[in-house]
């Protein structure tokens, strides 16, 4: 996951402590999470809670708001869950066996390797399951439609077929160009996304200007409008990340200075 932003109710849980120190529920919890697809699991624990939830999560548990108090706001990374003490145990083992892949994160599965006996769903049950399933069919519909209102323009005289083709090609590459380029860590690949995301987003105008002449004016300005606004859809994505990360930044940073003293 590349954006804060995309964290979302189905991937992020908030869980009371007692029910972690549930020695008979805490194995159907943990399986629960990682069968449904759970990144993030915050945990509100006091002090004495704190001491045995560390026993059971070691160092994978992390303190992320800002209060001064001894109750506090922790987080666990589901995916890290096999590692931790707690996974380590029998019960859970025991109760992690067997589990469906269909909804798993694939960090998880990777993470679990084989160590646990898992029920493996084929590469199209997950696909079908996965969060970004239904993105990438609005993406999918939404440039199948864009090239329809060409049909009504008579100075267009190249292949509807092969500009509708471009757009449904260059969908998924242009949309992962966005993310690589606004954050990934590696600068190699925020220059990879940076050239994925202009060839596909001009492909489909560079075919569509070469194979016509003496457009109206008004067809400029459409092109024009959507050019800005996608534009102006991106840097409210950034700003909105930007913003996110500053704000949870400064959280973790007073959490941390607040353990110190």
């Amino acid at each position: 996951m590349q954006r804060i932003a995309d964290l979302t109710a189905r991937n992020v849980r908030i869980i009371g402590a007692a029910e972690l120190l549930d020695a008979r529920s805490v194995p159907t919890a943990l399986r629960e999470l990682l069968e449904n697809g759970c990144l993030v699991l915050f945990i509100e624990a006091d002090a004495e809670q704190l001491a045995e939830l560390g026993m059971r999560f070691g160092p994978w548990l992390h303190r992320v708001d800002s209060s001064t108090e001894t109750t506090g706001l922790y987080m666990l990374n589901v995916d890290r869950i096999i590692h931790t003490p707690l996974g380590q145990t029998a019960a859970v083992r025991r109760a992690l066996a067997g589990m469906s892949t269909v909804k798993m994160r694939s960090a998880a599965i990777k993470e679990i390797g084989s160590e646990i006996e898992l029920n493996r769903a084929g590469w199209l049950s997950r696909t079908i399951h996965s969060p970004h399933f239904l993105v990438y069919i609005l993406v999918f519909v939404y440039s199948s439609l864009r090239a329809l209102p060409v049909v009504f323009i008579k100075q267009f005289h190249g292949s509807l077929v092969v500009l509708w083709s471009i757009d449904i090609i260059t969908a998924v590459p242009y949309t992962w160009g966005v993310l690589a380029m606004l954050f990934a860590k590696r600068w190699q690949v925020r220059l990879a996304g940076t050239l994925t995301t202009l060839v596909t987003f001009v492909s489909p105008y560079v075919y569509f200007w070469l194979h016509g002449r003496n457009y109206p004016p008004y067809v400029a300005l459409i092109i024009l409008g959507l050019t800005l606004l996608s534009i102006f859809l991106e840097l409210g994505k950034f700003n909105e990340e930007r913003r996110l990360r500053a704000r949870y930044a400064k959280a973790a940073a007073t959490a941390c200075a607040a353990a110190a003293a």
